[in-house]
């Protein structure tokens, strides 16, 4: 009989070294950490991500707060909002881990475009673009050098991004803008370039923001004498031209900050915080200058003036009643034969400042 073979064992093989329960324990196995001990982990790895989230969550909710029971921002309390928002937005993207995945986040900054769009200047709104345009450029880097796997996708989202952060905007920024420009021929007379008397009415309160606690209010009713023989005589076409000219002289006369207006045909007013001796001054002044013998039709108007002292934070109360008081001054002048100024006292009858006849 032949010799029996003995079977071969099977072969050792050389024994792994302990990995742990492959289920419950891997994450353990690995890094040497149990599992609820990832967040610390993270935060190791990257803390300044978690300083910059906890610094959002914790300042997020009384900004928010304080926004909403603050009442409207002034100008400067808005233009930190904007600062803090940008800031903070950037801090947040730049510390996560795969920029590759938060590049698309970055359109959140289209949300703070719109509202410096809707409420501050043009200074601001390219001085946000500029600081958004650098995040996203740095996103973009850190993405393609970090991430070289996904430079199509981070392609993809730059492209996105284009869109919808810098186009957006501007094109809400120019349906504005032909919005403000409509909006704006509303509260101007066409034919002079003065305000209007709804602009007139809106400005008023631009008079407020000076700081005098008491001021002399002064209000100057201007009407140009036989003006219907002026239009009989050369045309409504020169009518218009003595319209224009006039009022070319009382802003001239009457400069900003004080409110100038057309109410209606040959009818101004003026509106302004100045001594009330002053602007007596300055109306004979008008009137003088209204008289201009080159002229082809020489003018002649009668102005009424009315002042009062108050206080500047309230003027809107007293500003009816003193037009009311201007317009029956200039219409005493007109009796007394045009040409003159006549000046409204509360407790005197309407007296002119010459004592022509």
């Amino acid at each position: 009989m032949g010799r029996l073979v003995q079977p071969t064992p099977p072969a050792q093989h050389p024994r792994l070294p302990h990995t742990g329960r492959i289920r419950g324990g891997l994450l353990q196995s690995r890094i040497g950490t149990p599992p609820g001990d990832v967040a610390s982990v993270g935060a190791a790895r990257n803390p300044g991500r978690f300083r910059a989230l906890w610094f959002t969550i914790v300042t997020t909710v009384p900004v928010g707060v304080a926004w909403l029971i603050g009442g409207w921002p002034s100008w400067r309390i808005s233009f930190a909002f904007v600062l803090y928002a940008d800031v903070v937005l950037a801090a947040v993207l730049l510390t996560f881990d795969s920029p590759s995945v938060v590049v698309p986040l970055a359109a959140l900054f289209t949300v703070m475009g719109s509202y410096v769009v809707g409420f501050h200047g043009p200074k601001l709104f390219t001085a946000h673009h500029i600081f958004a345009f650098v995040t996203v450029a740095a996103l973009y880097t850190s993405a393609m050098v970090n991430d070289p796997a996904q430079r199509l996708q981070t392609n993809l989202y730059l492209v996105m991004l284009i869109l919808v952060m810098f186009s957006a905007p501007l094109i809400c920024h120019s349906f504005l803008m032909l919005l403000r420009r409509d909006a704006t021929g509303a509260f101007y007379d066409p034919l002079t370039g003065m305000q209007n008397r709804r602009g007139f009415d809106a400005s008023i309160g631009n008079l407020q923001l000076r700081p005098a606690p008491d001021a002399t209010l002064s209000v100057v009713v201007i009407d140009i004498d036989n003006f219907k023989a002026v239009n009989d005589r050369f045309g409504h076409q020169h009518g218009d031209i003595v319209i224009r000219l006039t009022a070319s002289r009382i802003l001239d006369m009457f400069p900003a900050p004080a409110v100038a207006v057309r109410l209606g045909g040959e009818e101004f007013a003026v509106v302004c915080l100045e001594n009330s001796e002053a602007v007596k001054e300055r109306s004979e002044l008008l009137r003088i200058l209204l008289c201009n013998e080159t002229d082809r039709s020489p003018l002649t108007a009668s102005i009424g003036v009315a002042h009062a002292v108050v206080d500047s934070r309230n003027i809107m109360d007293r500003i009816d009643n003193l037009l009311g008081r201007a317009d029956k001054a200039m219409y005493q002048a007109k009796r007394l034969g045009g040409d003159r100024v006549a000046v409204s006292d509360e407790s005197t009858e309407d007296v002119p400042i010459d004592d022509r006849p």
